[in-house]
């Protein structure tokens, strides 16, 4: 499927960007903890990492705090995104990040190579997910890690959603994919990425339910006592992934 680009040009929660920049959600730093974990990345690291999908460059303004001696570039297709985000950079003396424009279904090959590509909460709200990891693949860094919505057996959901006004019109669309992990393993592993690590994400916080009943993540407990994030009427199963070269340790 081709690259659909309205929801991220058109009707774009700016809160959501901004927010994380004063406190990192709760994901970005379990997704940090878990690379350390699995040895993509440590404190004294020297890397160059890309970030897909990155928004006004929250997340790699955490992880370049995080991990000082590495730099972080973020690839964003809207370019508000991008002067913004730079913007707040160079405000805050941040020397180790920067962001350009960029397109995940067209990525730039001629760049300097890299370490690792990370892109967080982005995958299930493309259209599809081969095309992009395809991309990811041809920069040929040593590892891949996402979180996204993922599903641990054979089968792939496209959820697409809709969003109403006061008066039922459509105000906005977009896709809350849900990607089969054997499937997502394969297409990598035939990229040269046959070390392959999984874990799924349960949030270690409480969020409340939006009064409004409109689209918003919130959490459910469930009586063993793991919690669930929902939006609206959406189940939300987070993972972590991540697949290295098979040269790489």
């Amino acid at each position: 499927m081709r690259q659909r680009k309205t929801e991220w040009l058109e009707r774009v929660n700016s809160d959501y960007h901004e927010r994380q920049f004063k406190e990192p959600y709760r994901s970005t730093v379990g997704f940090c903890d878990w690379l350390e974990e699995i040895g993509c990345v440590q404190q004294d690291s020297e890397l160059r990492v890309i970030d897909l999908g990155s928004g006004r460059g929250a997340n790699i303004y955490y992880m370049a705090r995080r991990y000082p001696r590495s730099d972080f570039v973020g690839v964003d297709i809207n370019p508000d995104h991008v002067t913004a985000g730079n913007k707040f950079f160079h405000d805050n003396q941040v020397r180790n990040c920067r962001l350009e424009r960029g397109d995940i279904y067209k990525l730039k090959k001629s760049r300097p190579a890299v370490d690792g590509i990370v892109s967080l909460q982005t995958l299930s709200w493309l259209p599809d997910f081969r095309e992009p990891l395809l991309e990811m693949v041809k920069l040929q860094p040593k590892w891949i890690a996402l979180s996204s919505l993922f599903y641990d057996g054979p089968i792939s959901c496209t959820i697409e959603v809709k969003d109403y006004d006061a008066s039922q019109q459509p105000i906005r669309e977009s896709f809350y994919n849900i990607y089969s992990l054997p499937v997502v393993r394969s297409v990598l592993s035939e990229g040269g990425y046959s070390s392959f690590q999984t874990i799924p994400f349960e949030i270690d916080i409480d969020l409340p339910r939006p009064s409004t009943k409109e689209r918003g993540t919130y959490t459910e407990k469930l009586q063993n006592g793991h919690r669930i994030q929902m939006s609206g009427p959406l189940l939300l199963p987070w993972y972590f992934i991540a697949a290295r070269m098979s040269n790489c340790p």
